[in-house]
């Protein structure tokens, strides 16, 4: 993507909070002018540059603001983003020593700033990283002279090259301020790197002080990650120390804490997992003077075109969350934003996008893009443009349901998205209207990815959106390869009647110059239309800013009539002992715009257990399993425009459940203690804890001694040599011998790689605990998943409270229903 590097405007929110006052610091408190300042945050690491848009790339300005709004309508006041930790990649602000900098990656940056600055965010940006991701880190400044990392602290000519570095990067002058970043109260603080773990006094106090003097206004935070560098606790151009949490307990934060402010600096957590965010973590922290500032990890916002932007590292999280566990997440971090004083939005921010109007199977399927802070959607649909407009389903859509099929409508319709946040409306997309036989792509040209090819094109941020404007004195142009397109438009902002050539190309290659009409749309905005029957189109122009582009095509696969056979697939017709399922599958029907499934005990299909509808996949996954030991009738109807067309009934029948328990440990298989500590290996971030084999009524069982320290637990983990299979049983249950230990005993295994845990409490009576596994939780610092018995790969045991003490242990099963 290719940028303006000249000044231009940035969108002004609706409830603009300009930073215009820096923030100070006042011994262990932050302050803005004489009032205290503590906030809630969050983690925004891509703003500068991106690794989840298929590649390593620029975020749309789309992208960068849609996730600033959302930050700011929860209620966060501060942003932390690895944007000037870019180094190392040929689209990061120093690619390498040799090549020199590159100064095109301010723009994302400059964005990022300017609105931020503009809706009231602060930032917290790290200088360098510990780690070699993406963006690059340290290593990046020793890599030239062939040394090892931890040169990064004490070679001279490293250290000049970095300092080289921020210096070039404090002292640019964002072209949307006019400001150098070094005099720009938006940054709050600059930090000497993300998770350092190497820092030597030396080098805290040298550039701690030597960026203290470049930026004096502003404040400088260093940290490394899971606990406090005691180094930066008497460097004295550190104002603050970061800690990173996962996962993060209420008494560790204060502990942390107490002890930075006891130092004179003032704390704050710059990253916790965001799957840890609850009220009980996060109440107490409310009332602690010393806690300055919480930032969870990670938010994403809106994709570009519909949806959320997906990013799997365990702890992403999306406004208003994908499942209940993220939704719980999203609400405390609220409610703790607003009990700090922070204003929460009442209604979405920012307007929907219509981006699609597909057809499938003569259907019209509607894709948009979100609004900040949406925590649902109504579609509408009308037959005029002024209306009247009615909701063309039932109940809300979220982001996660775009595209959506609209299942009653296979005509002429126009089409708008209403978000909604607690019942109340945002701002309502433009209309769209798609014919009985075409489809409706919009480029809203946040990037230029969505076109076939582009000369002379460069992107900048206006008061509405992005707009395209030419690079240089000649012309500019886009082309879109759209088959079957029949009709464009294009929205233009100009002051004057704007100078816009149509053309198509049956190739790519050859152009001619087709007709457009122009009309005015009010104030500067024009819309230039033209007829295109044309596989290729382009625009060319040589002045004005081109805000968006429409194409109109014909239905690629239109309808002739109902889908075509099919059978279904899975599970099996005839099937018997079937788990689940945990899926049901078909193969799909040539013709389909939507699939039903019908699952019922009644060979008729009455009385269904399962009826979705409106599936545009020819898969389903139930949410829960079905009764065991019962034969199961089902079909699959097969919809689009012109009929449907069913499947013949077919059956399956569910496993029985278990009866017998399975034994997942009774140790009397070990031959000597070194056999047992070599199976249950030692958590070695927990205090000490050895395991030996002991007699017992039975035979023999396994004992754990812990020798208290500091990690306030220990604990021993077993991994199974292949998956074990515990479909049906009811829960765990194993003998404890607790007389010679006062701790809590945290039981937890792992089941097709997810976490679960359940803690029994400490001065219970000894003898066989049972724990069913409804009772079992994930961890507050584990990645969401669902719970998959038939693929238990580890079972691990702990004892908390950081006491010593022994723990016996013996016969661990997991017991059937009804034993």
């Amino acid at each position: 993507m290719t940028f303006i590097a000249a000044s231009a405007a940035v969108p002004s929110p609706a409830a603009a909070h300009s930073t215009a006052a820096f923030v100070t610091r006042d011994g262990t408190q932050l302050k803005i002018g004489k009032k205290p300042f503590r906030f809630a945050g969050t983690n925004l690491y891509w703003l500068g540059l991106d690794e989840n848009v298929g590649g390593v790339d620029y975020p749309t300005y789309f992208r960068i603001r849609d996730a600033l709004d959302t930050a700011k309508a929860t209620g966060m006041t501060v942003v932390r983003s690895h944007m000037m930790a870019s180094t190392g990649h040929p689209k990061t602000l120093l690619p390498s020593k040799e090549a020199g900098y590159n100064d095109e990656a301010f723009r994302t940056i400059d964005y990022a700033v300017a609105y931020a600055g503009k809706i009231g965010i602060r930032l917290i940006l790290p200088l360098t990283d510990n780690w070699a991701y993406y963006h690059g880190g340290h290593a990046d400044f020793t890599r030239p002279y062939g040394l090892p990392d931890a040169a990064f602290y004490t070679d001279p000519r490293v250290i000049a090259d970095y300092q080289a570095y921020v210096e070039h990067v404090m002292r640019h002058v964002n072209p949307l301020t006019g400001k150098r970043l070094v005099d720009d109260p938006t940054i709050m603080a600059w930090e000497l790197g993300n998770e350092l773990e190497g820092m030597t006094p030396e080098w805290i106090n040298t550039n701690a002080a030597t960026f203290s003097a470049w930026a004096p206004k502003q404040l400088i935070a260093a940290g490394r990650r899971f606990d406090i560098d005691p180094d930066t606790l008497v460097a004295p151009d550190v104002d603050i120390v970061d800690v990173h949490y996962y996962p993060p307990t209420a008494a560790k934060v204060q502990a942390d804490a107490a002890t930075i402010a006891a130092s004179g600096k003032v704390y704050i957590a710059g990253e916790y997992a965001s799957t840890a965010a609850s009220d009980e973590l996060l109440d107490p922290l409310v009332a602690d003077r010393n806690v300055t500032g919480m930032l969870s990890w990670s938010l994403f916002g809106h994709n570009d075109r519909h949806g959320f932007v997906p990013h799997d590292d365990g702890f992403t999280f999306h406004y208003p969350g994908d499942d209940a566990r993220m939704t719980a997440a999203c609400q405390a971090q609220i409610s703790y934003a607003r009990k700090l004083g922070a204003p929460i939005a009442r209604k979405p921010v920012g307007t929907p996008l219509v981006t699609e109007i597909a057809k499938r199977g003569g259907l019209n399927v509607v894709a948009w893009r979100g609004a900040a802070n949406a925590d649902g959607y109504r579609v509408e649909r009308a037959r005029s443009s002024r209306g009247p407009w009615r909701a063309a389903h039932t109940g809300l859509l979220t982001d996660n349901q775009t595209p959506w099929t609209d299942l009653a409508a296979p005509g002429d319709a126009w089409y708008r998205v209403v978000p909604l946040n607690g019942g109340r409306a945002g701002q309502v997309s433009e209309p769209v209207y798609a014919r009985k036989k075409e489809t409706v792509f919009t480029d809203p040209l946040e990037t230029l990815g969505l076109a076939s090819a582009s000369a002379g094109v460069r992107l900048q941020p206006g008061a509405d959106g992005t707009v395209a404007r030419p690079g240089g004195a000649g012309d500019a142009w886009v082309s879109w390869h759209w088959p079957g397109t029949r009709r464009v438009e294009f929205e233009v902002l100009t002051d004057r009647r704007p100078g816009v050539k149509v053309q198509v190309s049956a190739d790519g290659t050859s152009w001619r110059t087709v007709r457009s009409d122009v009309d005015k749309a009010g104030g500067d905005r024009y819309l230039v239309t033209a007829s295109t029957p044309a596989d290729h189109v382009r625009v060319v122009w040589s002045r004005a800013a081109l805000q968006q582009a429409t194409l109109r095509a014909a239905d690629p696969a239109p309808v002739t009539g109902a889908p075509a056979a099919f059978a279904v697939e899975t599970p099996a017709p005839g099937a018997t002992d079937v788990i689940g399922p945990q899926s049901f599958s078909w193969p799909p029907s040539a013709g389909a715009g939507y699939y039903t499934l019908t699952v019922s005990r009644n060979a008729d299909l009455s009385d269904p257990v399962i009826s979705a509808t409106g599936l545009p996949d020819p898969v389903f996954e139930p949410a829960q399993d079905l009764d065991p030991a019962t034969t199961w009738y089902w079909s699959v109807r097969a919809t689009n425009a012109a009929g449907s067309t069913s499947t013949p009934v077919s059956t399956f029948t569910t496993r029985a459940l278990p009866s017998t328990p399975v034994t997942l440990d009774d140790y009397e298989s070990y031959a000597s203690d070194a056999d047992l500590t070599s199976a249950y290996v030692r958590n070695t971030g927990g205090d000490p804890i050895s395991s030996t084999l002991v007699p017992s009524a039975g035979g023999r069982a396994m004992a754990l001694d812990v020798t208290a320290g500091t990690s306030g637990y220990a604990g021993v983990s077993r991994t199974f040599p292949a998956p074990v299979d515990l479909w049906g049983q009811q829960g765990i249950e194993l003998r404890l011998d607790r007389s010679a230990t006062p701790a809590e005993i945290s039981i937890q295994f792992v089941a097709d790689g997810v976490y679960w845990e359940h803690t029994i409490p400490a001065g219970g009576s000894d003898g066989v605990v049972r724990v069913p596994f409804t009772a079992f939780k994930q961890p507050s610092w584990a990645p969401s998943g669902a719970l998959d018995l038939q693929k238990l790969t580890q079972l691990s045991i702990y004892l908390g409270g950081g006491t010593s003490g022994r723990l016996i242990v013996d016969d661990v099963r997991a017991y059937p229903p009804g034993a």
